[in-house]
């Protein structure tokens, strides 16, 4: 037992060691130049980030956008029936579904289902990290089920797309980024710590960035910023929609920790009503372990609509 501990550990070094001697790090402003190119994202996604500013963009504008994609349309509706929006009625066109649902609702949902295809591959590891930021979305949606509609609408792409700077990191130095992995995994450390041991910056830092620069809402790069409470207390945070879609991001992220969606294995140990979001939103234990269990519910039955 001993012998094959001690070749495990010794594999490890040397994987290590390889990827050290082997694998260049990217600086930060290198890292969120090459990950910038909005050429990564689809061509509808590309137009639809076009329209943000624009007071004049129409419903009839924005479903003849989405209609050139046929599956992130078909994707929109798939969603826009799904148990998260509730509706009484079946939705069968973009046009129905921005009437019934809102321009600005509809647009984050093209958004959202636009960012699985950042991802350059599509193993396991990147599987892992997509289920992750579904389960994240969904929660998020749970969560903030009693805020205001600005802050429905932000958190729950803020949840889809906290991790989005782990896509631009794997993307652009897959192998360094391996190495993140296996230490969170092997090492029991935290994304972070292992991200800024082996980059020196985080995911936080590069997904909030490169955001920024496509002209998304300042409200969701201060989420992707600070969704980890790493950097700012909550009750710094003066703009209210602010404060409330990092705190939903923040407790959503770690209910899908407790539920082992996107990591080894679950952590029923974790105490989310001692977590500073669950203090900021008010809610006990009582609600969170019911929480939980819709997440857990609802991931099972709505991830497909987001495949």
């Amino acid at each position: 037992m001993c012998d094959e501990l001690f070749a495990v550990k010794i594999k490890k070094i040397l994987y290590h060691y390889y990827l050290d001697m082997a694998i260049p790090i990217l600086s930060k402003n290198e890292m969120i130049e090459k990950a910038g190119n909005l050429s990564v994202l689809p061509s509808v996604a590309r137009k639809l980030l076009e329209t943000i500013n624009d007071e004049n963009a129409s419903i009839d504008v924005l479903g003849s956008i989405i209609e050139k994609d046929q599956s992130i349309a078909a994707k929109v509706l798939k969603i826009s029936n799904s148990a998260l929006y509730g509706l009484r009625q079946e939705v069968t066109s973009l046009q129905q579904a921005v009437m019934i649902l809102g321009f600005k609702t509809i647009r984050t949902l093209v958004l959202s289902v636009s960012t699985k295809s950042l991802h350059k591959e599509f193993s396991l590891t990147e599987k892992m990290m997509w289920d992750h930021s579904v389960a994240a979305a969904i929660a998020t949606k749970l969560i903030s089920g009693n805020l205001s509609s600005d802050v429905k609408d932000i958190a729950f792409i803020g949840g889809l797309m906290h991790d989005i700077g782990k896509v631009f990191m794997n993307n652009e130095t897959h192998h360094s980024f391996v190495k993140v992995i296996m230490d969170i995994y092997n090492e029991g450390i935290d994304s972070i710590t292992a991200e800024k041991e082996i980059y020196g910056y985080t995911h936080s830092e590069i997904g909030s960035a490169v955001i920024q620069n496509w002209g998304l809402s300042p409200v969701l790069v201060s989420i992707l910023e600070n969704h980890h409470l790493d950097l700012v207390g909550l009750d710094s945070i003066e703009d209210p929609v602010v404060a409330e879609g990092v705190a939903c991001v923040h407790l959503a992220d770690n209910v899908c920790k407790v539920l082992g969606i996107g990591y080894r294995e679950s952590d029923e140990s974790m105490l989310l009503h001692e977590l500073p979001s669950a203090v900021f939103l008010k809610m006990n234990k009582e609600r969170l372990d019911e929480l939980v269990e819709e997440v857990r519910n609802t991931y099972e039955q709505e991830q497909s609509a987001f495949e």
